[in-house]
């Protein structure tokens, strides 16, 4: 899996919460930290950043708490396998 088919996945669920716009800067800004950090590593590694990127995000801690965002990254590491 990419991080493309990765966003994807988790893309609707953050859009039922905050928005097509809002959405959309926490998965780039996820994506762009995991592009600068993580170089030429496999793409599990990638995608294990990217989620690990969205569950430190301030936005959805700051909308779910750290239990509840521990708990979607947790379901979303899921897709990974």
């Amino acid at each position: 899996m990419d991080i493309e088919i990765l966003k994807n996945k988790i893309k609707p669920e953050l859009e039922s919460i905050f928005g097509t716009t809002m959405t959309s800067l926490i998965l780039n800004k996820a994506k762009m930290k995991v592009a600068t950090q993580t170089g030429d590593s496999d793409d599990i590694h990638k995608c294990r950043n990217f989620i690990e990127c969205l569950g430190n995000d301030d936005k959805l801690i700051g909308m779910w708490g750290s239990l509840e965002t521990k708990e979607r990254v947790s379901t979303w590491m899921n897709f990974i396998g």
